[in-house]
């Protein structure tokens, strides 16, 4: 039951795009304008003014201001500013949960370095929905409300204005929902009493049915709007208006604070999971996932690589990783996290934004190799001031490293290097260059190796005080097999010796057939693909082909229109015979630009020993304007569920039922977003996909599930769209956005038996093995004896790794996994050190209760669907 409206709170802010319909040097100008002014006239007592919840514009004020440093950090502390607890007001739905954690640590520590805190709150004015994990996510901040606005509201949701949000994890925490308007709606308030009474009555209309508690928010600003001028004049006249409701000029922790006292009163309703409806209410803004698609996979790629790939191998290291580490790692974070506000990862934004997004991409990329090669090699003992001073001595080994957290063996992606001649540089180097040598072979000791392609380059061996030693090197990209690996294990094997291992299941090769005993795939002369499991004398028919429609839409919505024909395979051919991989390609191509797939494509559909995914590599060049081209994926499987991966836990997903009066604003997008994985759970089975970073997908009714590869649109806004009428964004041309170019996915499909949960640990788990295979690398200037080194390992029926890291607390190390049963589940690390302490914390890695170790295992209970985080400070290899 809805109390009467008593007070209102109202809030000045500013919503800050960081980037948009101008790049973020520009608006970074005008930033420093506001802040200037601020800085210069502060708000009054007991007001304040927000920087919309991200510290990252005080790093972009005082990056042009340092010398004002000072001044701000008084205000700050004053609470006369307020900034965070984000880094960034990233979207929410595509980055995966350790992203949105990352975000608000170095959101608060940023803000701290100014000697503040915070505001309490998990403040979402503007994202284009919400994960069901956002209220775990505040739990374990300690922040008590979360202040939303798209993804929630209209007929199928609670008319109130604050509710009880339960996350996928199982907290609880208060959600205030803004008004239709959202965060503009106390924006440029009259200052005369006669508009000030027509401005209130507006203002009562939609805020006083709302009314739950009896106390509401109103914010008073827009995007990149200074403080509205006579302020104070302003909101005299709207108390005035208002009464007998008490107007108060507040910070958005006293309001904060003000909504959670009300509500601890208040019956409240409770609302369940992930919020991505409010059609009819506001833009929901759906359509997003599929533009600039390539961008969006090589977000997903560097983030993944981060996490599972550079961050555990930093935690390997002594004390967890010197200051130096640390600073590093958290640099490539902030890089990474630059990309994330929404109108930049959703490529809701003018070309030169995703110009500078792709440069931010490049560096995070360097930074994630670097990183990662210093802590492997740390890791295996290499000396590289040794290695730079002795070539004579070089006993070149392969670097094998398993980036997940239990033991693995089987295919490994390998990439050998052999040297085939010296390269001097500097003056007189024209006469000294080094004799060519004869052409390798590629053994590696107890390994079966395939070759799968073959070049030439020049690689460096560095040291830290001399300059490189160059050669020219024969390369090859390989797979070979290995026996199982510990969890977040390396280990060195000579380049040399004899195959001694045997292989299960190898692939032979007959016709345009893939067979490994277990799984079989059988491509047409006509480029159809049919797969049969034997182990479930199960069949997939058809199970891959390739769709087109034009899109006349813009960045924010499709607009599909008439099916585009994508042609036939003009040929197929076999790329690899196995015994560890075979592989088929079918090939696409069209003449004119609107013909066929739009371009060249190619599907590259590959069979490994011992697996049973049917793996899909697509490589194309669209030359094609407004299109959309997806991948259907058959699964054989009628009627099904869809449990589709998302930040921490998986969530099940339905399509919307919104009737077509609620349209007319917006029309619903059948699309979602894909995180790692997407399965369809069935009467007679399972099946999933497993993506390599791209972003939308959708459900189809004949249980087929469709992948997004290109969406191509030149417009970022556009105001005539039947699906969508009227401008979502500033209008401006974006002809990079029709992704004129090179474009790459890959994706695996698996069948499995019927639901339950053993089956959802296994569809996890064969994602992982998917994105993230054991690899090795040739370190052509070892000088060491074969070592094998590093162990983190979780076991637990259940439990997922989401993290293993440096901590903020120098000397420890935070775990981190996920429980995604349904009962509490009782689980271990264990890890390459004696553990000396371990306790219990936050998601912010507040310390709680102390745990009982073993040597060099932690054991923990996690209770249902929790997200368990240990801090754990090592000693000594064990």
């Amino acid at each position: 039951m809805n109390r009467p409206l008593t007070d209102l709170y109202v809030v000045t802010h500013t919503h800050w795009d960081r980037e948009w319909y101008r790049t973020a040097s520009r608006f970074r100008q005008r930033l420093v304008r506001l802040v200037d002014e601020l800085l210069d006239s502060p708000p009054a007592d007991g007001a304040s003014f927000l920087l919309d919840g991200q510290a990252v514009l005080l790093q972009d004020y005082l990056s042009v201001r340092p010398e004002r440093a000072a001044e701000l950090a008084v205000l700050l502390r004053e609470g006369k500013l307020e900034a965070g607890p984000w880094y960034v007001l990233a979207d929410e739905l595509i980055p995966g949960g350790e992203a949105l954690v990352r975000n608000l640590i170095i959101g608060g520590d940023t803000v701290r370095r100014l000697r503040t805190e915070p505001p309490p709150v998990l403040y979402c004015p503007d994202s284009f929905g919400h994960p069901a994990i956002l209220p775990d996510l505040a739990a374990g901040f300690g922040f008590d409300l979360i202040v939303l606005w798209r993804g929630f509201g209209g007929a199928r949701s609670l008319a109130g204005d604050v509710v009880r949000w339960r996350g996928a994890g199982g907290a609880v925490v208060i959600a205030y929902h803004l008004p239709p308007d959202g965060y503009e709606f106390g924006s440029s308030l009259p200052t005369d009493d006669s508009s000030a009474a027509e401005r209130w009555s507006r203002i009562a209309r939609v805020l006083v049915p709302r009314s739950t508690t009896g106390a509401a928010l109103l914010l008073n600003g827009a995007d990149h709007h200074a403080r509205q001028r006579e302020l104070g004049n302003a909101l005299d006249a709207l108390a005035r208006a208002a009464a007998p409701v008490r107007v108060h000029a507040t910070s958005l922790r006293g309001a904060a604070s003000a909504i959670v006292r009300a509500a601890a009163t208040t019956p409240l309703d409770e609302v369940p999971g992930e919020l991505r409806d409010s059609y009819g209410y506001t833009w929901t803004l759906q359509g997003t996932l599929g533009t600039r698609a390539s961008q969006k996979r090589r977000n997903a790629r560097a983030e993944r690589h981060l996490v599972h790939d550079v961050e555990p191998w930093l935690a390997l290291a002594p004390h967890g990783g010197d200051s130096a580490a640390r600073a590093l790692l958290t640099a490539a974070w902030r890089a990474l996290l630059h990309a994330h506000p929404h109108d930049t990862l959703c490529g809701t934004s003018i070309d030169a934004v995703a110009d500078a997004f792709d440069a931010r991409l490049a560096s995070v990329e360097h930074q994630v190799g670097g990183l990662r090669e210093d802590a492997l090699l740390d890791l295996v003992a290499y000396d590289r001031e040794a290695a730079r001073a002795a070539p004579q001595s070089w006993r070149p080994a392969v670097l094998l490293r398993n980036p997940v957290a239990r033991p693995r063996g089987g295919v490994v992606e390998l990439s050998l290097a052999v040297t085939l001649a010296d390269v001097a540089v500097g003056p007189g180097s024209a006469t000294r260059q080094g004799a060519r040598r004869s052409r390798p072979r590629w053994p590696v000791e107890g390994m079966i190796v395939q070759v799968l392609a073959r070049r030439e380059r020049v690689m460096l061996t560095e040291s830290p005080r001399a300059y490189p030693d160059a050669d020219l090197v024969a390369q090859v990209d390989a797979v070979g097999w290995v026996a199982p690996m510990a969890g977040y294990s390396v280990e060195t094997r000579p380049q040399t010796g004899r195959n001694e291992s045997a292989l299960p299941h190898p692939v032979v090769v007959e016709g345009n057939t893939l067979d490994n005993g277990l799984v079989r795939i059988e491509v047409s002369a006509s480029g159809e693909v049919s797969l049969w499991d034997r182990t479930r004398d199960r069949r997939v028919s058809d199970a891959l082909s390739l769709e087109r429609r034009r899109d006349v839409g813009d960045s924010y919505t499709p607009a599909l229109r008439d099916v585009l024909d994508v042609g036939r395979p003009r040929r197929v051919r076999v790329l690899h015979r196995g015994p560890l991989r075979g592989a088929i390609a079918i090939e696409y191509a069209s003449g004119a630009r609107d013909a066929g797939v739009g371009g060249a494509c190619t599907l590259v559909v590959s069979l490994d020993a011992d697996s049973q995914a049917l793996r899909v590599l697509v490589r194309g060049e669209n030359r094609s304007h407004d299109h959309r081209l997806r991948l259907r994926v058959a699964t054989g499987i009628a009627d099904p569920v869809t449990l589709a991966d998302a930040a921490f836990l998986p969530v099940v997903r339905k399509a919307l039922d919104v009737p077509p009066a609620e349209q007319s604003m917006e029309h619903v997008v059948p699309t979602a977003p894909l995180h790692r994985w997407v399965a369809h759970l069935g009467t007679i089975g399972c099946a999933a996909i497993a993506s390599d970073g791209l972003a939308e997908y959708e459900s189809a009714s004949d249980g087929a599930l469709v992948i997004t590869l290109v969406r191509a649109i030149g417009q970022l806004s556009r105001h005539d769209l039947p699906e969508r009428p009227g401008h979502a964004g500033w209008p401006a041309e974006t002809p990079g956005a029709q992704s004129i170019g090179p474009y790459e996915a890959s994706i695996a499909l698996q069948l499995f038996d019927a639901d339950g949960p053993p089956v959802r640990d296994a569809i996890a788990q064969f994602a992982e093995d998917m994105l993230l295979p054991i690899t090795g690398e040739t370190l052509r200037s070892n000088l060491n004896e074969p070592v094998c080194a590093g162990r983190i390992e979780l076991v637990g029926d259940g439990l997922a790794f989401s993290a293993a890291a440096p901590a903020r607390r120098a000397g420890w190390i935070v775990l981190r996994c996920v429980n995604r049963r349904e009962t509490s589940v009782r689980g271990a690390w264990h890890l390459h050190g004696t553990v000396e302490d371990a306790m219990r914390s936050r998601l912010d890695e507040t310390e709680g209760a102390s745990l009982l170790t073993e040597g060099s295992m932690v054991a923990f209970v996690a209770a249902e669907h929790e997200i368990v985080t240990i801090l754990v400070r090592l000693g000594g290899p064990t």
